[in-house]
């Protein structure tokens, strides 16, 4: 078969092992490769890899118009997705850049026209899934609160996170229009850690959304974050239980975090004993890990493992290898967010006319000796 962005042999006997795999048939319950007739299928390695396309089903195809023609998308979605395109006399296979999803519904078009909506089936076990933390931890947060993040044990169920997730006042009432909702939503890398927005139109001032809502929480008043435990996960298992974070909101945050006012505690030479960083803050959890390293004095990054502490208002820097002596520097990435959204460089509900010009810098150091 070839292949249209990187060309390769697709043969006969590779497509009876595709034939193998095959696990779900949305028109036949199987596929033969000695049948008059092919249909669109999903197939299958140790996660839903690829759709198969026939022949019969793109009459007056241009394999160098692949990408063009044929178009699969994320039901919902304005997005086709990426991958690539290979192809022999029995059809087309497309494998996506990211795995598809069970549970998920895909839809398969060529040329504007709709072909099949797939299902990719969900896969049962009986490992049971649960939440193990949600951040921010503390029971107290500024009221113009931007982001929440939800870390499960297993990997979830994508793009229905507003079915199982809500934020309920005093009295238990649920508060409507307070998440930002994405068509694709924002897991890490593992697909366990979930980024939630509050909506950023009800935060920032001057924005219709603002005006007509007003912001998402009210300094003084108590909420609870509610996590259904009908929410399945991607072998189909639902959690193990409902899971809630009750909180109070307090003023808004209207500083950016400053680096200067952190307190470091230096090791000792020659030990692998941990860096100590406190920032006197909550800061944004998912950042901490991405925004921050060691450098040495001879420029050289120092491998290690970072720890977030004490409500997200401290880290633990544990090296590899033992500290020597010498000079050292805090390098922090300008990125790095507090819980209201304020970076390094700019607040995010900022007031052109009142705040401080945005600065420019793409990090910022501290530097510290360990002697």
């Amino acid at each position: 078969m070839e292949r249209i962005y990187k060309l390769e042999l697709f043969t006969k006997t590779r497509f009876r092992i595709l034939c193998n795999l095959v696990f779900f048939v949305i028109i036949i319950p199987a596929c033969n490769t000695q049948s008059k007739q092919e249909k669109i299928i999903i197939t299958d390695g140790k996660i839903s890899s690829a759709i198969f396309i026939p022949s019969d089903s793109i009459p007056g195809m241009n394999k160098t118009m692949l990408g063009q023609e044929i178009v699969v998308k994320l039901m919902g979605s304005q997005e086709s997705m990426l991958g690539e395109y290979f192809i022999d006399t029995k059809g087309v296979l497309f494998k996506p850049l990211i795995g598809l999803t069970p549970g998920n519904i895909y839809q398969v078009s060529y040329k504007d026209r709709i072909l099949v909506n797939l299902t990719v089936p969900l896969k049962k076990s009986d490992k049971t899934s649960g939440l193990t933390a949600i951040y921010p931890s503390a029971d107290t947060l500024p009221e113009n609160l931007l982001k929440v993040y939800l870390n499960f044990s297993q990997r979830m169920r994508r793009g229905v996170s507003e079915n199982y997730l809500t934020m309920l006042d005093e009295k238990g009432d649920t508060l409507k229009n307070i998440f930002l909702n994405l068509n694709t939503e924002l897991w890490d890398e593992n697909g366990r850690l979930l980024t939630i927005w509050l909506d950023p139109g009800r935060i920032k001032r001057g924005l219709q959304p603002n005006e007509k809502d007003g912001n998402p929480l009210q300094t003084g008043n108590a909420y609870t974050l509610a996590v259904s435990s009908e929410w399945p996960d991607l072998r189909g298992n639902k959690l193990n239980k409902q899971y809630s974070k009750r909180f109070v909101a307090t003023v808004k945050d209207i500083q950016s975090p400053d680096p200067s006012t952190w307190r470091i505690i230096a090791p000792e030479s020659k030990s692998r004993q941990a860096l100590l960083i406190s920032f006197y803050e909550s800061l944004d959890y998912s950042l901490l890990y991405n925004t921050i390293s060691i450098i040495h004095r001879s420029g050289q990054t120092v491998k290690g493992k970072i720890i977030v502490n004490k409500q997200e208002s401290s880290l633990s820097f544990l090296p590899e290898s033992n500290w020597s002596a010498g000079t050292y520097s805090l390098k922090i990435d300008s990125r790095l967010e507090d819980l209201a959204g304020n970076n390094l460089n700019r607040l995010f509900d900022r007031d052109l006319l009142k705040d401080k010009p945005a600065g420019k810098e793409r990090f910022y150091t501290r530097q510290f000796t360990i002697k």
